[in-house]
């Protein structure tokens, strides 16, 4: 098995951090290189800005949908209207990507430049962004939140091999490569064998979780599908929001798998940028709990929990949700 798959990227690289990186993380070709910079460290952090980070297949989309339904106070009518990708502003990522005017091996212009120009209140997405590279601002805040989005480390590797084995049509791959090497590849729990912008699942959690403060916010996607509601009702309360009963119902509806993918604000996030459109790729698959279990042989799993255990151990971040 190839512990390498995941190198052979069109146009690639690796940046390299002074702690959980020092041995380097690769990352895709479309990551601008001033976010893994001290440029981006140093960027200015305002009090109402809103960061949101986490880690590939994370349900990152409906995490920013449902953090954003609350800060509307459950008015859906903006959402609906205005494209997701429309409604935030960018760390790591040229938007021009997201608009087919770059290819998938082109990083476009510096996205911290309009960035620190957008007018208040800013919602940032920092697409899979490492602690580690991100703004001093977050680290230490006044009064800027910060939501970090996970999900069970198994449904987001697999999650991830399927959307790469797509990627791998549109030309990001240099090869196909199998399940098997993927898993290889993960099971070194090795940042500097894995590509993506975060390192492993492990040392991106990891990091946020021990420089967590009171300002930060971890947002569980399986809470999400299994009591939304009481999700709700602790984001509305991190964010200074009052909803009502009706309004936390709305919300919930609204957040629900089949109605996303209908909406075209939404529904439809990546049907702008060509590469994955000849990949056939959607950010959408099935929104489902444990899907993971459908690809993990017994002794995967097994080796994975073993894993999971030798690098989160004795740090108290949330127990893994199972169906």
């Amino acid at each position: 098995m190839a512990t390498d798959c995941m190198k052979r990227t069109s146009g690639g690289y690796t940046v390299y951090g002074k702690d959980y990186f020092k041995e380097g993380t690769g990352l895709f070709p479309f990551f601008h290189p001033a976010a893994f910079t001290d440029e981006c460290k140093n960027l200015e952090i305002r009090d109402d800005d809103l960061f949101f980070s986490g880690w590939p297949r994370t349900g990152n989309h409906v995490c920013i949908e449902l953090i954003q339904c609350v800060q509307n106070n459950g008015d859906l009518e903006w959402l609906k209207n205005t494209h997701i990708h429309d409604r935030m502003v960018m760390l790591s990522m040229d938007k021009a990507f997201f608009q087919s005017k770059l290819a998938i091996t082109e990083y476009g212009e510096n996205p911290l430049i309009p960035l620190a120009k957008s007018s208040s209140p800013r919602f940032i997405w920092g697409p899979h962004h490492a602690y580690e590279f991100s703004p001093r601002g977050l680290q230490k805040p006044k009064k800027c939140k910060v939501i970090i989005g996970y999900r069970n480390p198994k449904s987001s590797c697999y999650s991830k091999y399927l959307f790469m084995q797509e990627w791998v049509k549109s030309g990001l791959f240099s090869e196909q490569f199998s399940w098997e090497d993927y898993m290889a590849v993960c099971l070194t729990g090795d940042s500097i064998k894995y590509v993506g912008s975060g390192g492993t699942w492990f040392d991106f959690y990891k990091q946020w979780w021990e420089n967590r403060n009171e300002n930060m916010y971890f947002l569980c996607f399986e809470r999400m599908i299994k009591d939304c509601p009481t999700v709700i009702k602790e984001l509305a309360n991190f964010l200074g929001k009052s909803l009502t009963d009706e309004q936390v119902k709305t919300i919930a509806d609204h957040i629900k798998f089949d109605n996303l993918k209908e909406s075209d604000a939404f529904g439809n996030a990546f049907e702008q940028i060509k590469s994955l459109k000849e990949g056939q790729s959607s950010h959408m698959r099935k929104g489902t709990i444990d899907d993971w279990k459908n690809n993990f042989t017994v002794a995967q799993s097994e080796q994975f929990d073993r894993l999971y255990e030798e690098k989160m151990k004795g740090i108290g971040f949330p127990e893994q949700i199972y169906e």
